[in-house]
């Protein structure tokens, strides 16, 4: 066969002998593929052997390649040949929210990477879950429990081994995070393993644990002797670990973290203390901590008596409208997912947030970090919820989920005290008239003034129910699982506002692909059910209806 129609593929060349002289064997081959470790590095002395290689990095999957690969998971693992298309969404919404909170999406950019290698990892050990009945650690937490097994046993580490590996990765994480650090120097290291030695017993020789560590990548070594963990579930992972197992010596730390969930890695941390600890000390400090958020505020009901100055508005915000016949879901959400993928690329990792220190005294710092704090409480509180399901007693599940959703509920009483000010909405309107006068003033046809400030009214209210219908959309998302259908039920119902009709509903639709029209119907046509709450859900179900396969008569 002639050169030019064979192309070599060379995987793991890292571990090559002789590199340069395999290097010049593949020259008479015009395409050659050549893969190496991440931290790897070709130097060779003759620097030009390389220059003629394109250097390619795999990307890490972004929401429109995960979907497809739960897609086609769902595809091979589904049994039942005619199920309808919204139970297959069904399955795929589901999923992918398990997929996105073990991936870390829910709080920032991530804390695992997104390569199918750990996607499917997700996906195969929540489906074949089954742990002992004396192992306290969630579903989830044990996603990532099975990752860490397996690296170790792939790299030949035993059975009976395993527990001293986890207890060495234990103590270095808390090392770490007790000492406010994310490496450490060789001096640093030597001396946390000094100390460790002298409180534990290591029955692995500590260069071949070390080695073992860092083949699996566990713990990496730079090129500047730092250590560290290789990725970033597995630092908080072990720092939770910790904290749970030694919960009575760190009360005081532990508070700390649950009064500064808008730190995502405190957020992360109480979420992975919950994941290895069936203590109910840190949910009872988390709901604590949740009613002192915006206290001063009630929470909103969407009620026509509270909402009445938003309803003599809604002429000029905008309505809902059901898809048009050349719509379908599957483009709908592709255009979604492609949508998510320009906000999830613009990410920056967060997790460092604590270094930003803007003046305390700044209203809008405080009213930022309010905010920041309330909605990643909400969302540690959601998760608790959903890998706690089975295991909380109900009356403790419905507490939670209670204050979660009242966290948002009073997050929009203080926006509605600001907004039906009269002033205020002058203020705003003004404001904006200026902006669109400036922005615009280049155009041939200027509006008037009167046509200006027409604009900035609509501008105003229809930014205001934007912001309405986000913090339910929130809420749904944040607290909405498959497995709390009953917890969900009795809370909203009890409640019976408007708002928990929406948030209840809004649950079953995306988490349930549940669409009770009577119900619905009946309940919106209620007296104390105010306009805008009515436009709320029509725009929730004209969602819906975008999303999902509906026939034409239904």
């Amino acid at each position: 066969i002639e050169p030019n129609r064979i192309i070599p593929i060379i995987d793991d060349f890292h571990f090559a002998k002789h590199k340069e002289k395999h290097i010049n064997s593949l020259e008479k081959y015009p395409m050659h593929l050549i893969i190496v470790d991440d931290i790897f590095s070709l130097n060779f002395r003759d620097e030009s052997l390389l220059e003629s290689y394109n250097k390619f990095r795999i990307k890490e999957f972004g929401p429109v390649l995960r979907n497809k690969l739960i897609e086609k998971w769902i595809g091979l693992t589904e049994s039942d040949p005619i199920l309808d298309k919204n139970k297959l969404y069904k399955e795929l919404d589901n999923t992918t929210d398990l997929v996105n909170s073990t991936l870390g999406k829910v709080f920032s950019s991530g804390i695992m990477p997104s390569y199918p290698f750990f996607i499917l990892t997700i996906l195969s050990t929540h489906e074949t879950f089954e742990k002992p009945l004396d192992q306290e650690i969630t579903s989830q937490g044990y996603c990532y429990q099975a990752l860490i097994y397996l690296y170790l046993r792939r790299n030949g580490v035993k059975n009976d081994e395993v527990d001293t590996y986890i207890n060495f990765l234990t103590e270095f994480a808390y090392f770490l995070f007790s000492n406010l650090k994310v490496e450490l120097n060789e001096m640093e290291f030597n001396k946390f393993m000094e100390g460790y030695l002298i409180k534990f017993n290591l029955p692995v020789k500590p260069d071949v644990l070390l080695r073992n560590l860092q083949q699996t990548r566990i713990i990496t070594i730079d090129s500047f002797g730092n250590f560290a963990f290789g990725y970033a579930y597995l630092y908080f992972f072990f720092v939770g670990r910790y904290l749970a197992e030694h919960m009575s010596d760190n009360k005081k730390t532990i508070d700390r973290i649950l009064n500064n969930l808008h730190v995502n890695s405190n957020a992360y941390i109480a979420v992975f203390i919950s994941h290895h600890s069936r203590n109910s000390y840190v949910l009872d400090e988390i709901i604590l901590n949740s009613m002192c958020l915006f206290e001063d505020f009630a929470p909103t009901t969407l009620s026509k008596e509270e909402l009445s100055f938003f309803d003599d508005k809604l002429d000029i915000i905008v309505k809902a409208a059901l898809p048009n016949k050349t719509s379908s879901p599957e483009r709908e959400r592709e255009m979604r997912l492609k949508a998510q993928e320009e906000i999830e690329s613009l990410k920056e990792n967060d997790l460092g947030e604590e270094a930003s220190t803007p003046k305390e005294d700044d209203p809008i710092f405080t009213l930022a970090k309010d905010l920041r704090r309330s909605v990643k409480t909400v969302e540690v509180m959601g998760s608790i919820l959903k890998n706690r399901a089975g295991s909380l007693e109900k009356v403790m599940l419905e507490n939670v989920f209670l204050e979660a959703m009242n966290v948002h509920l009073k997050i929009l009483s203080s926006f509605f005290e600001i907004i039906k000010d009269e002033n205020q909405q002058s203020d705003i309107v003004d404001l904006l008239s200026l902006r669109i006068e400036e922005v615009i003033k280049d155009k041939p046809k200027m509006p008037d003034h009167e046509q200006l400030v027409k604009i900035s009214k609509s501008l105003f209210w229809n930014m205001n129910f934007s912001v309405t219908y986000g913090f339910i959309n929130k809420i749904i998302h944040s607290l909405g699982s498959d497995k709390l259908y009953s917890i969900i039920e009795s809370v909203c119902d009890r409640e019976r506002t408007p708002a928990a009709f929406l948030v209840k509903h809004g649950i079953f639709l995306w988490y349930y692909k549940n669409l009770q029209i009577d119900e619905i119907t009946n309940r919106i046509n209620d007296d104390g059910f105010s306009d805008t709450a009515k436009r709320i859900m029509r725009f929730m179900i004209a969602n819906y209806c975008s999303l999902h396969p509906v026939s034409y008569k239904d």
